[in-house]
């Protein structure tokens, strides 16, 4: 059967099963499977080769999978959230503060209430990021539905996964090194496929996107011993540090590569792959980007967590 006819069959299967061991790419014979895969599913060239560089390096890149109109789109509803009128409902950005006081996030329906040079100064002073934008913007919907994304996660992982929990970022994240494992909720491990993409030429001193190749390979903090129940997110508080030090010594072992990304570029990474954003050397830099996770639906276990949380 061709990927197109297991793709189809993977979507129609409901409700599908959840999967009764880790993925193909974690296992010891991740490339044996891989050459049965080929034939069975008649892979390409690029596929085949494509997901070999996945379980050996634990990410690949891939170009032209998004309409450029569709990223244009969302980058002007995005400038169209600091000019509007008129309230979005539920619509917050975040990590903005309005007083020096309050808690980080700023309402849409707050940030209509003030004139736009003050708009204009907190869009300008703050490093905003603005999660599921897709619910209010249709471009970004398009983005978050698009078949070949989708089809390049579910061909990833050998079943079908679907899109949840995306970020629009404006600015580099200068988010610290961490594995997106230890902060999702996903069973069995690793079922989970990071999705970014390049919304316009990424300078080197914009805080570009840094990862360690084969860093997937390492095994999950040991202090989350019941994972998915315990992560990062719920975890006692006292073991962040800890395990930001666990991870600081695994990535000395893994060559610390940048991502200095072309526009419409994505860059899919495995669960595990060590990853963070670089320090932005001039902030007048801009490094737009999306970011959605991939999870086979039967896999995401966030409703069963339990608080209290960390953030």
């Amino acid at each position: 059967m061709d990927f197109k006819g297991l793709f189809t069959s993977m979507r129609s299967s409901l409700p599908p099963r959840l999967p009764s061991r880790p993925p193909w790419f974690d296992l010891p014979d991740a490339l044996n499977s891989l050459e049965k895969r080929r034939k069975s599913e008649r892979l390409s060239d690029f596929e085949f080769e494509s997901l070999r560089h996945w379980a050996d390096e634990g990410y690949i890149v891939l170009r032209d999978l998004i309409p450029l109109e569709d990223t244009d789109g969302m980058l002007r509803d995005l400038d169209h959230v600091w000019t509007a009128t008129d309230p979005i409902e539920s619509l917050v950005i975040e990590d903005v503060k309005f007083h020096p006081e309050d808690r980080p996030g700023l309402p849409h329906n707050t940030l209509v209430t003030l004139n736009m040079e003050t708009r204009e100064r907190l869009k300008r002073q703050y490093h905003w990021r603005i999660h599921g934008f897709y619910r209010f913007s249709e471009p970004t919907r398009r983005i978050f539905d698009n078949p070949s994304l989708s089809r390049w996660a579910s061909l990833i992982l050998g079943r079908q996964a679907d899109p949840f929990y995306t970020i629009n970022f404006t600015y580099g994240s200068t988010q610290g090194l961490h594995q997106d494992t230890a902060v999702f909720y996903v069973w069995p491990q690793n079922y989970l496929v990071g999705a970014w993409l390049a919304c316009e030429d990424v300078h080197p001193d914009s805080g570009p996107l840094v990862y360690y190749a084969g860093s997937h390979k390492e095994r999950l903090f040991p202090r989350f011993h019941n994972y998915p129940e315990t992560n990062l997110k719920n975890c006692d508080p006292s073991l962040i540090g800890v395990y930001d030090e666990f991870l600081q010594e695994i990535a000395k072992r893994y060559e610390r590569k940048t991502f200095i990304a072309k526009r419409g570029e994505v860059f899919l990474w495995h669960g595990m792959l060590i990853h963070g954003g670089d320090a932005i050397r001039n902030l007048d830099l801009t490094r737009k980007s999306y970011v959605c996770h991939y999870i086979p639906r039967e896999c995401e276990k966030s409703g069963e967590a339990k608080g209290p949380f960390n953030w």
